[in-house]
């Protein structure tokens, strides 16, 4: 074998190697992605930050996916304008599942800052760019709502939730009978899910702050205390005192009494 053959054989199984390399890293580091995000969803900051931090960052792209993350932590805790700067850092990406989710970010940030004609632009840009997101269709409709365009919106809810029966889509169609004070009907919609999924806190939440709306306080504990379950269970204190403090300012000697089996 002459050397020459030599130094190309070493240079093939050396790229072969690169390339297993950056494959192995790319899946590990969109698993802590996927990882990071149930723990957003979840309501656990303080773990989903913990997580981000360990993360090595090797290219542009995986930056503008750890600025969409912060962008979401910040909308969570309603620091809105922080929210946007880190959305606006992604706005020029090259990545369209980057670009999509950006839109939804900045779609979320005008929807609460009241700016619904910007909230409906960015969302229909979002669904361009990938018709099977949930979340910029939900904006849509919410938005639409927000301007009296109360038919079109449920029609796009409704036709959300026959293709998929998503929680936040159900959440959304009971907000929209809320808008228009018919707590009944939210409540009757959250209970059809519940029966599907009877541990989707979210849902659990709802039907809490809809029955105490409605005068049924032992029916609003009764969720609120799965709500506090759930968060004890999952150790995320924060949220474990608010659903508390909700509860005892219901009954303020609840925890006093004895525990039903």
């Amino acid at each position: 074998m002459t050397n020459l053959l030599k130094r190309y054989l070493s240079l093939f199984l050396s790229l072969i190697i690169l390339l297993n390399f950056h494959t192995v890293y790319a899946a590990n580091f969109n698993d802590d992605l996927r990882e990071i995000r149930a723990e957003i969803n979840r309501d656990n900051l303080q773990d989903a930050i913990k997580k981000i931090k360990k993360i090595k960052i090797s290219n542009e792209n995986e930056q503008e996916k750890i600025d969409l993350l912060f962008g979401d932590i910040y909308l969570k805790i309603n620091q809105i304008d922080k929210a946007e700067e880190f959305y606006q850092k992604t706005f020029f990406t090259s990545n369209e599942e980057i670009e999509a989710r950006t839109f939804i970010g900045l779609a979320e940030v005008r929807l609460a800052q009241g700016k619904l004609n910007d909230a409906i632009n960015y969302a229909k840009k979002s669904i361009k760019i990938n018709s099977n997101k949930i979340r910029p269709k939900i904006i849509l409709a919410i938005a639409k709502t927000r301007i009296g365009e109360g038919e079109e919106s449920i029609k796009i809810l409704n036709e959300l939730y026959e293709n998929r029966k998503d929680a936040e889509v159900a959440l959304a169609i009971a907000d929209y009978y809320s808008t228009f004070d018919d707590s009944t009907q939210s409540i009757k919609v959250l209970e059809e899910f519940i029966k599907r999924d009877p541990n989707n806190i979210k849902v659990l939440n709802q039907l809490a702050s809809l029955y105490l709306f409605d005068g049924n306080k032992e029916k609003a504990i009764e969720y609120k205390l799965k709500v506090y379950q759930y968060y004890q269970f999952n150790r995320n204190r924060n949220k474990q005192k608010q659903a508390k403090a909700w509860i005892l300012s219901i009954d303020p000697n609840y925890f006093d009494k004895p525990v039903k089996v």
